[in-house]
């Protein structure tokens, strides 16, 4: 199916087919070198998770990108999303844009080393997200991809994060049914951005055989640069048709309605990951 349209709107219609993250790559194809351990956080009973892929504007990314760092062209990237490749293939314009995801995860629980951070309510989960643009390290040739942010939902994660370092920013987030529809609906709120996703899972599960790896760069607290391994094993995988919206004028919300066109899925359920932070 055709993506509609992204710039300058706040509406895009999405249909899903199951896929790994967007620029995922096996860990054993890459050679970046890890240094001092640092924290270890670990995300307990997915209960759903979704990426949203996008393209960057290529000034935009450059300004995002780190020295010893560079962006990674769409028509370059051995890892775009199926969808957006097509984009690109048929307006070749966006060819230098750089591939980027915002991923959610909602869990049971986040554990911050030994500190675990869930709530009684089982109604409630964890939010854990980050905004990722994909990028390769010059040195090694290496893909390590550049997190723009990390966030999720309650005070006390965050500052946890914050005291190990780790530049963590507070999200809201509801869920919620739409009455007549059987439709899932998030709202989710990421400082000036915010977003709305109306849809459903449809089709039937498959089971994920191989685990979602990835290489990221982060930047911390204090001058702190964070080498983070993630390590995601979700166990379920279904593809989803809905509407997102997107509302703000940060970063953020100008990236996405930026980008010439916006996919959300698949959709993946129990399981859970590891993410390892080292300098």
């Amino acid at each position: 199916m055709r993506l509609l349209p992204g710039r300058g709107a706040s509406h895009a219609a999405i249909s899903l087919a199951a896929a790994t993250f967007c620029g995922a790559w096996p860990l054993a194809a890459l050679q970046g070198r890890e240094g001092r351990g640092g924290p270890l956080w670990t995300v307990e009973g997915l209960r759903a998770g979704q990426c949203v892929r996008f393209l960057m504007d290529p000034a935009v990314a450059g300004d995002e990108t780190p020295a010893g760092f560079r962006p990674v062209r769409a028509d370059g990237d051995q890892g775009l999303h199926p969808a957006i490749r097509s984009v690109v293939d048929a307006q070749p314009e966006f060819a230098p844009w750089t591939p980027a995801s915002l991923c959610l995860f909602y869990a049971d629980a986040i554990h911050l080393g030994a500190q675990r951070f869930g709530n009684k309510d089982p109604r409630k989960k964890q939010l854990l997200g980050f905004w990722n643009m994909a990028a390769v390290e010059q040195a090694t040739t290496a893909r390590r991809d550049i997190v723009l942010e990390l966030f999720g939902t309650g005070g006390d994660l965050v500052q946890a994060a914050e005291r190990a370092k780790v530049k963590f920013r507070e999200a809201r987030s509801g869920v919620s049914k739409v009455a007549g529809s059987g439709n899932d609906l998030y709202n989710v709120k990421l400082g000036n951005t915010r977003l709305v996703w109306n849809g459903r899972a449809t089709g039937d599960s498959t089971a994920v055989v191989h685990p979602i790896e990835e290489l990221w760069l982060a930047r911390g607290a204090s001058g702190t640069t964070w080498r983070i391994r993630a390590d995601m094993r979700p166990a379920w995988t279904r593809p989803l048709v809905g509407v997102l919206s997107v509302e703000g004028k940060d970063d953020l919300a100008k990236a996405l309605k930026h980008s010439p066109t916006r996919f959300v899925g698949p959709l993946y359920t129990g399981g859970g990951g590891v993410l390892r932070f080292s300098r």
